[in-house]
C-alpha cells in the first residue's frame, strides 16, 4: 500500500513594498523643509518688522519696508541696471557658446577635444578670481592691455574696467562654459538629415538655417538663455568686485550693502524686503523656464531609428575656425595668466624684462606663513569636503525617495528639493544669517556648510534624479522580494549603478563650494574665514600679490582634483 505524502508548503516571501514608506518620505520632506523653508520664513518675518528693529524682536508686523522700496527713487535704477546687465551678459555668453558648440559638436575642426576639455575645466575657476584678473588687465591707470596700447600708439589706453559694458563683457565670458555645456547637447542631437532634405529641395545654407535649423533649436536655445539669465540676475561676485567701484548697483549688491554696511547699523528689514523682491523675480523667471522646457516636447528630432549624426566638413576654413576658437579660449585664460604673473612679485608691476629679475616665491611664503591664511585653508578643506559629501548623500536619498515614492509626499519632496534653484544665493545667505544670528552656529564653519548644502541641493538632486529614472523598477522590486529594505537597495544596488553621476555631482558641488564667495562673505566672522573671503580681504587692503598668490593656489588645487577625476570618468565610460 503506497503511502501518499505531501510536501510541506513553502514559506511565502514577505510582501515587497513597491516603494519607500510614508515615514521615510515624511522625514526627508521635513529635513528639506527645515533647510529651505525655515530661512525663507525668517526672511519674510524680518521684511515685515518695523524699521530700525532687530530681527525677531517683538511680534509687530508692518509693510513699511516694502513701501520704502516702492517709493524709493533707486528702485528703477536697480531694476534697469540688473536687466541691462543680465541681457547684455547672456547675449555675449550665448553667441560665444553657440559658436564653440557648433564647431566642437558638428564640424571636423581640429583640436575639438582641447576646446571641450578647456571649457569644462574652466567652470572650476572662481568668478572672484576672474574679476581680480580683469581689473589688472584693463584698469585705466595700470592695466596691462592699456599699457600695451600706450606703448604702440603713444596715447592713453581706451579700456576701462569700471563701466557697465566691461561688467557685461566679463560676465558674458564667465558664463560661456556653462552655456557651452548646455548648448552642446542641442547641436549634438540635431539630425543632419533634416538639413540635407532642405538642400535637396533647393534651399541654400541661409534658407536651411533660417527655416529648419534655427526653428528646431529655438526652444532649447531659449531655455538656455532663460537659465543663464536667472544665473546672472542672481550673480553677486562680479557685481561686487567691479560694480561697486564703478557705481553700478544691482539688486544683489544692494542686499549685501544693507546687511553689512561699512558705517552704521545693518538695516536687516530693508535688506530682507529687497531679498523678497529678488526672490519674486527669480521665481517668475523659473516659471518661464519650465514653460519653455515643456513647449520643447514637439521639437524632439532624435528617435529610435534613422538618426545618423555626421560632421560638417570645413575644408580650408578648419584652421581659421580653430584659431578663432583658440583666441576665445585664450581670452578666458588671460585673467589667470595676469594673476599668475603678479603672484611672483612683491608689488604689482607691468610685465617687463626688468620685472622678471624680481620674480620669486617670497609672496607665497609670506601668505602661507600667516596664521589667518592657514586657518582659512583648513576651514576651506572642511567646508568643501563636508558640504559636498553631505549634499550628494542627502541628494541621493531624496532623489531615490522622490523617484520611487508614490503619492503627494513624493511629489512634494521632489518640488521642495528643487526649489532652491529659484532662490538667489545672496537671498539664501541673508535668510540663513537671520535664522542663525543668535545661535551658537553663527560664526562657525557649520553655518557655511548648511548654506552650501541648501543652495547646491537643487543641482545635486537633479543630477541624481536623471540617473535614477533610467533604472527600471524591477531592480528594486527584486531586491525587496529577497528581503532588502529601501536603504539596503539604495546602498548595495542603486548607488553602484549610478556612481559616475554621483561622482560628477560631487566634483561639481566641491568646486562650486570652494569658489563661492556669496555665502562665506555674508556670514563671515573672524572664526570662519575661508580662502575666498581671505582673497577678498587681501584684495581690499590692497595686497594684490597676496590675493594673486592665494588665487593661484586655489585654482591649482581645484584643477588637481577636477581634471584627473574627469579624465578617469571619461576612460571608465569608454570601457563600459
Amino acid at each position: 500500500m503506497a503511502i501518499q505524502t505531501t510536501s510541506p508548503a513553502r514559506p511565502r516571501p514577505r510582501a515587497a513594498s513597491s516603494g519607500p514608506s510614508r515615514l521615510a518620505l515624511s522625514v526627508a520632506l521635513l529635513v528639506i523643509a527645515c533647510l529651505v523653508l525655515g530661512p525663507l520664513l525668517i526672511l519674510l518675518r524680518t521684511a515685515l518688522t518695523p524699521p530700525d528693529t532687530f530681527p525677531l524682536d517683538g511680534w509687530e508686523f508692518t509693510f513699511d519696508n516694502f513701501r520704502t522700496i516702492l517709493a524709493s527713487s533707486e528702485l528703477p535704477t536697480l531694476l534697469l541696471n540688473t536687466a541691462v546687465y543680465a541681457f547684455g551678459s547672456i547675449i555675449i555668453g550665448l553667441v560665444m557658446a553657440a559658436w564653440l558648440a557648433w564647431l566642437v559638436e558638428r564640424t571636423d575642426m581640429p583640436g575639438r577635444t582641447f576646446i571641450r576639455i578647456a571649457l569644462f575645466t574652466w567652470m572650476a575657476v572662481p568668478p572672484v578670481i576672474l574679476g581680480f584678473g580683469w581689473i589688472l588687465l584693463i584698469n585705466p591707470g595700470n592695466g596691462i592691455l592699456n599699457a600695451l596700447w600706450s606703448f604702440f600708439t603713444g596715447e592713453a589706453g581706451p579700456l576701462t574696467i569700471y563701466s557697465m559694458w566691461a561688467l557685461i563683457f566679463i560676465t558674458g565670458v564667465s558664463v560661456t562654459p556653462t552655456a557651452f555645456v548646455m548648448i552642446g547637447g542641442l547641436f549634438r542631437n540635431m539630425d543632419p538629415q533634416l538639413e540635407t532634405a532642405g538642400f535637396v529641395h533647393g534651399g541654400g545654407r541661409w534658407a536651411v538655417a533660417r527655416r529648419i535649423v534655427i526653428p528646431l533649436l529655438m526652444p532649447g536655445l531659449l531655455s538656455v538663455a532663460i537659465y543663464v539669465f536667472i544665473a546672472v540676475v542672481q550673480a553677486f561676485e562680479l557685481p561686487l568686485i567691479v560694480g561697486l567701484t564703478a557705481r553700478i548697483p544691482v539688486l544683489s549688491t544692494r542686499i549685501y550693502l544693507l546687511s553689512t554696511p561699512d558705517v552704521g547699523v545693518p538695516n536687516y528689514g530693508l535688506s530682507a524686503a529687497f531679498g523678497i523682491l529678488l526672490l519674486m523675480i527669480a521665481c517668475l523667471l523659473m516659471l518661464l523656464y519650465f514653460r519653455v522646457i515643456g513647449a520643447g516636447e514637439k521639437y524632439k528630432v532624435v528617435t529610435g531609428k534613422a538618426f545618423h549624426p555626421r560632421r560638417v566638413h570645413l575644408g580650408p576654413w578648419a584652421v581659421p575656425a580653430f584659431a578663432l576658437s583658440a583666441v576665445l579660449v585664450f581670452l578666458m585664460v588671460m585673467p589667470l595668466l595676469v594673476l599668475f604673473w603678479t603672484s611672483f612679485l612683491r608689488f604689482y608691476e607691468l610685465p617687463t624684462f626688468d620685472a622678471l629679475t624680481r620674480m620669486s616665491l617670497d609672496t607665497y611664503r609670506e601668505v602661507l606663513g600667516r596664521t589667518a591664511v592657514r586657518s582659512a585653508i583648513l576651514n576651506t578643506v572642511i567646508l568643501v569636503f563636508v558640504s559636498s559629501i553631505a549634499t550628494m548623500a542627502l541628494a541621493s536619498v531624496v532623489s531615490w525617495l522622490a523617484t520611487r515614492g508614490q503619492g503627494w509626499l513624493a511629489r512634494a519632496l521632489d518640488v521642495m528639493s528643487f526649489s532652491p534653484m529659484a532662490i538667489p544665493p545672496i537671498v539664501m545667505a541673508m535668510a540663513i544669517l537671520l535664522l542663525y544670528l543668535r545661535t551658537p552656529l553663527y560664526g562657525s564653519v557649520m553655518i557655511l556648510i548648511i548654506g552650501h548644502i541648501t543652495i547646491y541641493l537643487a543641482f545635486a538632486t537633479r543630477t541624481m534624479s536623471s540617473a535614477l529614472v533610467q533604472l527600471h523598477k524591477e531592480l528594486s522590486d527584486a531586491a525587496m522580494v529577497c528581503g532588502a529594505g529601501w536603504w539596503t537597495t539604495l546602498r548595495r544596488i542603486v548607488l553602484p549603478l549610478v556612481w559616475p553621476q554621483l561622482l560628477n555631482g560631487w566634483i561639481w558641488v566641491l568646486a562650486h563650494s570652494a569658489r563661492d564667495l556669496t555665502i562665506p562673505l555674508l556670514l563671515m566672522t573672524n572664526k570662519n574665514m575661508v580662502m575666498s573671503t581671505v582673497m577678498w580681504t587681501l584684495w581690499d587692503v590692497p595686497d594684490l600679490p597676496g590675493a594673486a598668490a592665494l588665487s593661484t593656489l586655489l585654482v591649482l588645487a581645484l584643477l588637481l582634483i577636477v581634471v584627473p577625476i574627469q579624465l578617469w570618468i571619461a576612460r571608465a565610460s569608454e570601457r563600459r
